[in-house]
């Protein structure tokens, strides 16, 4: 018998979740920062950060797989049908043993907001424009009384958007495509979260938000 959501609901209740996205400021991040933490790990940002222990979440098969090979012994979540516009979904179904497939919402993309596209059914999962809106639900689900997100950046630090290594997008561009949607719907999906009694902050990986002499833009 596979996985289930269930085995995991509540897993963290009372508990902070870290959600480690892709951004350029986890570059900055001193080694072993995430170790021993509850960490949620947005497509291959678990890998390109050498995190030991992670869940990763992810919209895409080909990736959920990628990630599950490379790391048999640790939870992959991704949705039941694979929630990216039809010129994105891959030719690799997500079907290693650690891999959850979970039921969710159709995507929205732009047209996201939590009004309409927050399921009351705890059991059917959030889908935004970028797996890092399901690894806030997932968050959600397995009960975190706050969520520190970690390179969510949704924009570019010194021209950068991508921590070292990470791999291109589909399209073959190297950064973020669309920082605007993605930061407006975080934005929103942290409401509905706080509305709910969880905290959610982000990590500023310098010593203030003059940000040690280093750019940012959206």
């Amino acid at each position: 018998m596979g996985l289930t959501p269930q085995q995991f609901r509540g897993q963290w209740a009372g508990q902070t979740v870290w959600v480690l996205g892709s951004g350029a400021t986890v570059n900055y991040l001193p080694p072993g920062f995430l170790d021993g933490r509850n960490v949620v790990a947005v497509n291959y940002s678990g890998l390109k950060a050498g995190v030991r222990q992670f869940v990763t979440v992810s919209n895409h098969h080909d990736d959920a797989q990628a990630v599950a090979e490379a790391r048999p012994n640790l939870l992959v979540v991704t949705t039941e049908v694979e929630q990216v516009p039809e010129q994105d979904r891959s030719g690799v179904p997500a079907t290693a043993p650690n891999i959850l497939r979970v039921p969710s919402i159709e995507q929205p993309y732009a047209g996201f907001s939590t009004e309409h596209h927050w399921p009351t059914d705890p059991e059917l999962f959030t889908v935004g424009p970028t797996s890092a809106h399901l690894a806030l639900r997932w968050a959600w689900y397995v009960g975190a009384a706050h969520i520190v997100l970690v390179g969510i950046d949704c924009g570019y630090l010194d021209g950068t958007s991508r921590v070292d290594g990470y791999p291109a997008n589909p399209d073959g561009s190297p950064g973020v495509t669309l920082p605007g949607l993605w930061e407006s719907t975080l934005r929103d999906i942290a409401g509905r979260l706080r509305a709910d009694g969880v905290g959610v902050v982000s990590l500023n990986p310098f010593v203030s938000l003059a940000l040690e002499g280093h750019v940012f833009s959206a």
